[in-house]
């Protein structure tokens, strides 16, 4: 008679303990948990601002790519502009060039 006592006493203490370390382990789960939703919940909007740096350097790409049609247009003109100088520099020798008439030959250095 003795011994019941002794053995609801042991396992009392065994249910007790395994209570603990069951609600200790409950608590270090929830908190490994929550502390994994904090850190996914950090890289999800590390990703969206990475997403967000992406999208201004695709717009910046774009107004590069537009400022080079620019200039690449800006060039064509300049070319064109420089056609006309030259067709009118030609225009100008051939106009003097009838003004002055003909040169006489070469003359040779006599010595």
């Amino acid at each position: 008679m003795e011994t019941l006592p002794l053995i609801a006493t042991a396992v009392g203490l065994v249910v007790s303990v395994s209570t603990t370390v069951l609600g200790g382990t409950k608590w270090l789960l929830h908190r490994v948990e929550q502390r994994t939703d904090q850190r996914f919940a950090q890289v999800d909007q590390r990703f969206a601002q990475v997403d967000q740096r992406f999208a201004q350097v695709d717009q910046r790409f774009a107004q590069v790519d537009q400022r080079f049609a620019q200039v690449d247009q800006r060039f064509a003109q300049v070319d064109q502009q420089l056609r006309s100088v030259a067709e009118s520099v030609t225009e100008l020798k051939i106009a003097v060039a009838r003004i002055e008439g003909p040169h006489p030959p070469f003359l040779i250095a006599r010595g």
